[in-house]
């Protein structure tokens, strides 16, 4: 089967017969055994008006070209004009489209880099790629390996419409990736340790309900370190999966410690808790010790001695003793 170009030329110089008739796509034939991506499709089988089957007819000039092209794919079930050059079936190709289901494009230079254009109704891709240097002169029986430089996708669907870029590293490994839709953008950075990719940094912006950033910091191991979160109304810092927490709003700033330690300073008042101990200040002072409160603790005192009887001498002066109950009540609360 040679290529198109070569039987044009054959065409053209022995005046041979070309024939062109209306057909119906009935297999799309992708190629398993491909180079590249296992959803190639270099040939169609049709049907003729008349039922005849045509199998393997072109969508390329040479289907033995498996490096580059440019491939349009008819949707299944569709019709379609294809031509025979002097009546060889094996010299079918589709000339004309009634409804497209994607087109595919691969260009390739002489330093072994592609540029690789996948378009459908809902979906735009393109992808930069390379030869492995170490194969690039391998034998034509040895199928190659190729890595990934850079990407760009655009997905149209309704429901999920985003654009992503993402770069890789000189192995081929994911070192980067940005997202974009209408609600929200995200940026995901990644570290390799040989085949081993882990996210490092990730910062999401969203702007759905109430509008926030946040930056996230990962270890070696995937673990999250430290989170730094923002929107209109607060700002957060959460270090090593809530162990310790700086929340920060107009007027008041909150720090969490795991297991037991809250502060809390703000314009109308200042509370510090430890376990069951728990200190708050605003225009009074306020002291726990678990269920017992510093107040109730110090007028419980004040009643038992006011009530202290002497049977000689000179006893409590209740008098100054209310007065001090009255006095620890405009410094202390409940």
């Amino acid at each position: 089967m040679g290529n198109i170009t070569d039987l044009i030329k054959d065409v053209a110089s022995k005046n041979q017969i070309i024939e062109t008739f209306a057909a119906r796509v009935i297999e799309i034939n992708t190629e398993i055994a491909s180079l590249h991506n296992s959803q190639d499709t270099y040939t169609v089988n049709i049907m003729r008006a008349d039922g005849a089957i045509i199998k393997n007819v072109r969508l390329k000039a040479s289907i033995l070209e498996l490096e580059q092209g440019i491939i349009t794919i008819p949707k299944k079930d569709s019709w379609v004009l294809a031509t025979i050059i002097d009546g060889v079936e094996t010299r079918a190709f589709i000339s004309q489209f009634s409804e497209v289901d994607r087109t595919f494009i691969r260009f390739k230079n002489d330093d072994n880099h592609y540029l690789e254009i996948n378009t459908e109704v809902d979906k735009f891709q393109m992808l930069f790629k390379e030869k492995k240097a170490s194969e690039t002169s391998s034998p034509s029986n040895v199928k190659p390996t190729y890595k990934k430089i850079a990407q760009l996708e655009f997905d149209g669907s309704a429901s999920n419409a985003k654009i992503s870029t993402t770069f890789y590293d000189a192995n081929g490994n994911e070192t980067s990736k940005s997202s974009f839709n209408g609600n929200q953008q995200q940026t995901i950075l990644s570290t390799i340790n040989g085949k081993d990719v882990k996210e490092r940094v990730k910062f999401t912006i969203s702007s759905e309900g109430n509008t926030n950033a946040e930056m996230q910091f990962l270890d070696s191991d995937g673990n999250e370190k430290q989170k730094l979160t923002l929107d209109e109304l607060h700002t957060e810092i959460n270090l090593n999966k809530g162990n310790t927490i700086f929340n920060l709003k107009d007027k008041e700033a909150k720090l969490t410690i795991k297991d037991g330690f809250e502060a809390t300073i703000s314009d109308t008042k200042t509370l510090f808790k430890k376990d069951k101990l728990t200190f708050e200040m605003d225009d009074k002072f306020k002291i726990n010790a678990g269920e017992k409160n510093l107040l109730t603790e110090l007028e419980s005192i004040i009643t038992e001695i006011s009530s202290i009887v002497v049977v000689q001498g000179v006893g409590p002066n209740v008098g100054n003793l209310l007065k001090i109950k009255t006095n620890l009540k405009n410094l202390l609360k409940i």
